[in-house]
């Protein structure tokens, strides 16, 4: 059984664009997570100033930065606090990379299936980073409305759902989004193609054996075998005409 290289080659070709294209795609995905920013903060008493990166005085390398401010309530005009959420730009591209090294490398039927895999994985890997990159970002604006709103326990669900994307939420979530598209996908295409077939396609005819093709020795003309099955036997030698 011959090795599939394409598992040896995909992670490490991904750990080289990583470790180069991490700052790269942070820049350029930065003003998705500020419109995903602005649309989860409706309905809250934040504002979100703007989404960059930058470098850390506390910790090496670039980091992706949300300045936000937080208001004890709607009709203040002055905000009570300025909140900063910072992710390491290495942490931001992690879920792009096993989502989508994982989505491409893994085996295919055709290219309809892999062009159903592409338009079905962009709205996927966009939820998924809203769901991991954004509300990672948003989570110390959380926590300053609940330390104004007077609540004795200010750990609130966006600091659990970060706790968890730390501890490994995010490969997790990047797998399972993966995996579910592939199978999606491959479920799309196999219902697409059972109907478009059943009537009047080639592998539905019926195949008249005693016709050879022109041009063509019968015994290398592809007959489907359901065909053959309905098709009536030869008349026997002596009752032809």
């Amino acid at each position: 059984m011959r090795p599939d290289w394409r598992w040896i080659l995909v992670p490490i070709v991904a750990l080289a664009g990583g470790a180069f294209a991490a700052k790269p795609y942070a820049r350029l995905a930065a003003p998705y997570y500020h419109a995903v920013a602005q649309i989860l903060a409706q309905g809250r008493p934040w504002q979100i100033a703007s989404v960059e990166v930058g470098s850390s005085a506390s910790s090496p390398g670039a980091v992706l930065r949300l300045t936000g401010y937080v208001r004890e309530f709607f009709s203040d005009v002055q905000p009570a606090a300025k909140l900063v959420g910072k992710l390491q730009v290495s942490a931001v591209i992690e879920s792009p990379l096993i989502f989508w090294s994982l989505l491409l490398a893994w085996p295919a039927a055709g290219h309809r299936q892999r062009l159903a895999r592409l338009a079905l994985g962009i709205p996927v890997f966009l939820l998924l980073e809203a769901g991991t990159t954004v509300c990672q970002l948003l989570n110390p604006l959380a926590y300053a409305s609940a330390v104004l709103a007077g609540d004795p326990d200010p750990v609130t669900s966006w600091e659990h759902w970060s706790r968890f994307l730390e501890a490994g939420g995010r490969v997790a979530l990047a797998i399972a989004g993966a995996l579910v598209t592939i199978g999606v996908s491959q479920f799309v295409v196999c219902q697409g193609r059972n109907a478009v077939a059943p009537r009047g396609s080639r592998l539905n005819r019926r195949v008249d054996p005693t016709r050879r093709s022109a041009g063509r020795h019968p015994l290398w003309t592809r007959v489907p075998v359901a065909a053959v099955e309905e098709c009536p036997a030869r008349p026997p030698m002596d009752d032809r005409a």
